[in-house]
């Protein structure tokens, strides 16, 4: 988890920020429609995981992404 944390606050230029499992997606700096689409990129390149931005929308948390994340990976092995 801290790696992906780590993933996401670069992914959406907040890279040393220091995110919760608990924070709500909407409440993350410069949390807009261009870190959703870097959000999505980061995704595909580092966990090679594509989700669309209906599955993104559907995550109120980080927590709830990254466990979206998890269960693609798993799908997919």
């Amino acid at each position: 988890m801290q790696d992906f944390l780590k993933n996401l606050a670069e992914a959406i230029n907040q890279p040393g920020a220091e995110f919760s499992p608990d924070n709500k997606l909407q409440d993350l700096p410069n949390w807009d429609s261009l870190a959703i689409l870097t959000t999505l990129s980061m995704l595909d390149q580092e966990y090679n995981v594509v989700l669309s931005g209906a599955d993104l929308q559907a995550c109120d948390t980080v927590s709830d992404l990254y466990a979206k994340v998890q269960a693609s990976k798993a799908q997919n092995s």
